[in-house]
């Protein structure tokens, strides 16, 4: 699990616009999402997100960055139990996180009219995020700095 520990830097994006349309994401949502895309193109270290796992507490954080700002902080998430916390786009959702092997994590999220799964997989310092909800599917790919 320590491999998902670190600092990791937004390097492309497929088919977010048709997966985020998909799943009823709300459109300012929608234009923050626009605007890191941008930024990105420009700077390849606009999007920051920091992960820490802790596999004996069976714990999850995520920590967002954008342009060098902390905008995001998860909190610590208790992992293998469903839990009350936001959904990726801020919505209120039903989520579990859990530790599928060393290289693997689940996230599934279940809100009112919404049910997503993003699985997040390392494979050297390349973190690849893959959301699928409402018959699309978007994939995130990180880069670890």
């Amino acid at each position: 699990m320590s491999g998902f520990n670190g600092k990791w830097t937004l390097k492309a994006v497929n088919n977010a616009a048709a997966y985020f349309d998909a799943i009823a994401s709300p459109e300012e949502y929608k234009t923050k999402l626009r605007a890191i895309a941008e930024a990105v193109k420009s700077d390849p270290l606009a999007y920051i997100e920091e992960i820490t796992v802790d596999s004996a507490a069976k714990t999850l954080q995520r920590v967002v960055y954008i342009n060098g700002e902390k905008k995001k902080d998860s909190g610590v998430v208790q992992t293998g139990v469903e839990v009350d916390h936001p959904a990726a786009d801020g919505r209120p959702a039903k989520v579990k996180i859990t530790f599928d092997s060393d290289t693997k994590i689940t996230r599934t999220e279940n809100g009112d009219g919404f049910s997503t799964v993003t699985v997040f997989e390392t494979s050297g310092d390349t973190l690849t995020a893959t959301s699928t909800g409402a018959g699309q599917t978007s994939t995130m790919t990180y880069q670890r700095i």
